[in-house]
């Protein structure tokens, strides 16, 4: 075929520059090895001369991803998709070559010309989160002039529930304006189609872009992007809820017309918390009588921050007697040492500011001589090193000081990693461990489509020497476990599948996989710890948050997608040192909790949860759970149906008092319709809600966490009527009421609105459906044994809503037995817990005879 003159000319001139750079380079130091460099050169040549295909894609991309890691451990700045496209382990089916041969190019300018893309500053903030800002970005641009049809990409992080920007009305909020030191250059408001996390993540969306439309920007031209620009009165940029050391408010550069896109380093944008709304305590959950602890107090504001100055005196007592008074001060952590307490029994602390208004409580604390001592951990969060927010620094400090976690694991997916941020990872588990106060874990998230096996968080025991098998060179569940046994000793390494981008629980290895994590932030899945169970493997409960905003282990919910608080994991450790923890997760020592420190021993004919008795005919079962609130039920499964269920809180009597608490209770499940499929989506609740025959002294949600998505607002002209929004995903969500004057006239009336799923990993074989609206009446009249219910059909999936009876104060601390017999070797049985506020705990099987998976 002949080559146009045009195209014939700028390639020789391509070799040319390459030749010239290289020899330039040769006499300097050089971030790459001799033979990398050698291979980078020719590479450099060949996409100058023939784009890549499949022919030469697999040499290619093997050459760029070592050149990508290289220029990043360098101290480069990549491009923020490269490592999510470039895959040498699946060239085959991986990067497209356009994509490729835009990389090796954009690569090639910056190695050639460290100047190229100029200079991105700011020095925004500190924000007060829900707050109204203005700050710049300053770029200065580089070598590389930017001509008519190029221009500045305002991009946003798809998670950043920031202000929606805009460039029309200059007197609204949000408005964005641009400037540049050279006047020649006019500037037009217009959008371009961005990609990944700084777009519409599993697609393109639309982007703010300003477009040159008139003149040249050349080197050294500065061009100042304003972000709630209030010069035309608006009050500014309405920051996101939540806070961060660093923001992202991603900007791209585009050169020319022909729409590559290159990323510019994000800049550190600091968002605090707002004013004292809450408090929060922390103490360990089991202590010996006599032992000495640290009880930690954290002010905090409406959506989990650390609260902004001034923060209150605080009034700290134990099972109603004093314990420790905090002045005012500026800190929102504040801390009691050297609490302890002589006698057994459980301790409950409460916390209310000095004028009465804001109340909060802390965990409960067992004090035993011999109950096994509980550690909580987070084994699932990412920062901005993947898709999410803030600093790996931001990472392990909130979960050593915010959530006072006993141990974590930052575990970012290996589809958006680097060798740079790996040696980060190392460097912090080691930096921020200190055995008997905190233990972090090195680990990463496989990252992969359910069809290739699903999302796996896998563990390190150590930090040292480890190297990440990671889905760019395994790309399948199989190639995982033979990477990891090839490179580790399976003893030093835990995988934990989870649910919302499906793993395969048809395979497990049984040494390297020894829990499942069952719940986080992206919604309920007992169900998948069941089909691990069903399909015949020992496996333990584990819950994580998934946290994306830097907040391993109290999080704040964001949004339709992580939409619900996270998970929390507790072992059952010796001590809160590595090996003690690392092996109670290896041994299945382990449960689970939504994120509430529930306290849950359980023991069947005396082994511990997720260990083997010798197989007996009779079967006793014994626990105790000590809850963070009154206990609503305690239900016993063997071989994955109920055989046990002891009810806490329906009232015995069927007389109505003058005042009676109900709950309107919203569930749905999460089970996909299809084995292979990832989890149903969240199922959206809303409306309104109106008692009839009764008055409504109160109503609140169990679980109002997320502001986004759910509220109750109590109707001022009918103070009967409430409106409410909520969500539920293999779980309930309740709205708790105040009846007074209720009889059997009484009538709840629920009115739904139309609404559609949503949630994070796409089902594949059952789309996200549309919920209808419906009215729903449940009659006092009807209700039996405290409930009355009424099912809501979704095609494949039966929902409900339910009124339950219950009583006002009910038991947090609960003892309970269970004798069941049985002639099967390999029983297995496990304990769920539920709370009045819809929160839950899973102890992890205990197995009767059979035999170890080996």
């Amino acid at each position: 075929m002949k080559v146009p003159m045009r195209l014939a000319v700028i390639v020789v001139i391509g070799v040319v520059a390459v030749t010239v750079a290289a020899d330039a380079r040769a006499a300097s130091a050089d971030y790459l090895e001799p033979a990398l460099r050698e291979r980078v050169e020719t590479l450099k040549r060949d996409v100058a001369v023939q784009p890549t295909n499949s022919t030469n894609a697999a040499q290619r991309v093997a050459t760029l991803w070592a050149w990508a890691n290289a220029y990043a451990v360098n101290g480069g700045y990549l491009p923020v998709n490269l490592t999510a496209m470039v895959r040498p382990g699946v060239v085959e089916a991986a990067v497209a070559a356009a994509a490729t041969d835009a990389f090796v190019r954009e690569l090639a300018m910056l190695d050639e010309d460290p100047a190229a893309l100029g200079t991105l500053s700011s020095d925004a903030g500190p924000f007060e989160a829900r707050a109204f800002a203005t700050f710049e970005q300053r770029y200065r641009v580089g070598s590389q002039s930017i001509t008519r049809g190029g221009g500045i990409v305002v991009a946003r992080h798809f998670m950043a529930d920031h202000g929606t920007f805009q460039t029309t009305d200059a007197s609204a909020d949000n408005f964005v304006s641009i400037r540049c030191s050279n006047t020649s250059v006019r500037f037009v408001a217009d959008t371009t189609s961005v990609s990944g996390m700084h777009g519409g993540f599993r697609g393109a969306a639309q982007a703010l872009m300003f477009r040159v439309d008139r003149g040249q920007l050349n080197a050294g031209d500065l061009v100042t992007v304003t972000y709630g620009d209030r010069s035309g009165g608006g009050r500014g940029l309405l920051m996101p809820t939540f806070s961060s050391d660093r923001m992202p408010f991603p900007l791209y550069v585009m050169l020319d017309a022909s729409g590559h896109q290159y990323s510019l380093p994000i800049q550190a944008v600091q968002v605090t918390g707002a004013a004292v709304a809450g408090v929060h305590g922390f103490a360990p959950s089991v202590v010996r009588p006599g032992e000495k602890f640290e009880v930690s107090v954290r002010a905090e504001d409406a959506f989990y921050n650390r609260a902004r100055t001034p923060i209150p005196a605080w009034r700290v007592t134990v099972n109603g007697a004093p314990l420790q008074d905090l002045a005012a001060g500026d800190g929102a952590i504040s801390l009691i040492p050297d609490v302890h307490f002589d006698e057994p029994g459980v301790y409950r602390i409460a916390i209310t500011s000095a004028d009465g208004a804001i109340t909060g409580v802390a965990n409960p604390i067992v004090v035993s001589a011999d109950a096994p001592r509980v550690y909580w951990g987070d084994t699932h969060g990412h920062s901005g090193f993947a898709e999410g927010i803030g600093t790996p620094d931001r990472f392990m400090t909130w979960a050593r000081d915010d959530a006072r976690l006993d141990f974590v694991t930052h575990s970012e997916h290996d589809i958006w990693m680097d060798d740079f941020e790996w040696q980060v990872l190392k460097n912090n588990v080691e930096n921020y461990s200190q055995d008997g106060r905190f233990v972090a874990f090195l680990g990463y998230e496989w990252t992969t489509q359910n069809l290739y096996g699903g999302h796996h968080n896998v563990l390190f025991r150590t930090p040292q020497g480890r190297e990440r098998i990671a889905t760019q060179f395994y790309p399948t569940l199989s190639r995982l476990y033979a990477g990891l046994r090839a490179k580790h000793d399976a003893k030093d390494v835990v995988v934990i599948p989870h649910a919302h981008q499906a793993g395969d629980y048809r395979m497990s290895d049984p040494e390297l996989e020894p829990l499942v994590e069952i719940m986080s932030q992206h919604g309920t899945f007992e169900w998948f710890g069941r089909m691990y169970l069903g399909h015949g493997h020992q496996v333990g409960f584990t819950a994580a948050s998934d946290n994306h905003l830097s907040q391993p282990g109290y999080t704040a919910p964001k949004g339709q997608g992580l939409s619900q608080r996270g998970g929390l994991g507790g072992v059952l450790a010796q001590a809160r040192t590595r090996d003690s923890i690392f092996e109670a997760m290896k041994s299945l020592r382990a449960y689970a909790t939504t994120g509430e420190r529930i306290v849950l021993d359980v023991t069947l004919n005396d082994a511990v949860m997720g260990q083997r008795a010798p197989f007996k005919r009779a079967r006793l079962m014994r626990g105790r759970v000590v809850g963070t609130a009154p206990i609503e039920s305690i239900t016993v499964m063997k071989n994955d149906r109920q055989v046990w269920n002891r009810d806490y809180v329906t009232p015995e009597s069927d007389v109505l008092a003058d005042e009676e608490t109900f709950y309107l209770s919203f569930s749905s499940a999460s089970v996909p319709v299809h084995p292979g499929d990832n989890p149903r989506g969240w199922r959206p609740w809303g409306g309104h809600v109106e008692v009839i025959g009764a008055t409504l002294a109160s109503a609140s949600l169990t679980d109002l966490t997320n502001p986004d998505v759910q509220h109750v607002r109590i109707d001022t002209a009918n103070p009967n009527r409430v409106a409410f929004a909520t969500l539920t995903r293999g779980d309930d969500s309740s709205l708790r009421l105040t009846l007074r004057g209720a009889t059997a006239d009484t009538v709840v009336k629920v009115n739904l609105e139309p609404g559609r799923e949503f949630g994070g990993a796409p089902p594949v074989y059952r789309q996200q459906a549309r919920v209808p609206a419906a009215a729903v009446e449940l009659a006092l009249a009807e209700l039996k044994h405290g409930r009355v219910q009424r099912e809501l059909s979704l095609d494949a999936y039966t929902d409900t809503v339910s009124l339950r009876r219950r009583i006002a104060n009910g038991a947090m601390d609960a003892q309970f037995e269970f004798e069941d017999e049985g002639d099967v070797q390999g029983d297995y049985y496990y304990v769920r817990v539920k709370q009045v506020d819809d929160a839950l705990a899973w102890s992890s099987p205990i197995w009767v005879g059979g035999f170890p998976s080996r």
